[in-house]
């Protein structure tokens, strides 16, 4: 798998509330957090073809696994992601010139 560009990957944390959350007359929000889900916003750099042929298959499935680093505790996790739509700029389709796209990103979100 190709390494993502420098300062291409951005980790969000989503918290998840339960489907009676709202505020109270007083103002205060009440209800439960059900849990805290990932999103992982990823960019390359500029891309062969065949290195991008390879991020689209490991996009293309429902679901697959995904281990990164946690902000939060620093330590390496396994999730389990979906792929929202990739994007990929053609940079160049003129033969010789090994770069073909530029910016190739998508969004992973947890499961």
């Amino acid at each position: 798998m190709p390494s993502l560009k420098k300062g291409g990957l951005t980790v969000t944390k989503e918290k998840v509330w339960s489907g009676n959350t709202g505020r109270a007359a007083d103002g205060n929000v009440i209800g439960d957090l059900v849990a805290i889900k990932y999103t992982l916003q990823c960019e390359w750099p500029p891309l062969s073809r065949a290195d991008t042929a390879k991020i689209d298959q490991a996009v293309s499935p429902a679901f697959f696994n995904v281990t990164f680093l946690d902000p939060g505790s620093n330590t390496r996790i396994t999730r389990t992601f979906y792929a929202g739509t990739p994007t990929y700029p053609v940079y160049t389709y003129v033969n010789g010139n090994g770069i073909t796209y530029n910016g190739v990103k998508v969004d992973l979100v947890e499961k």
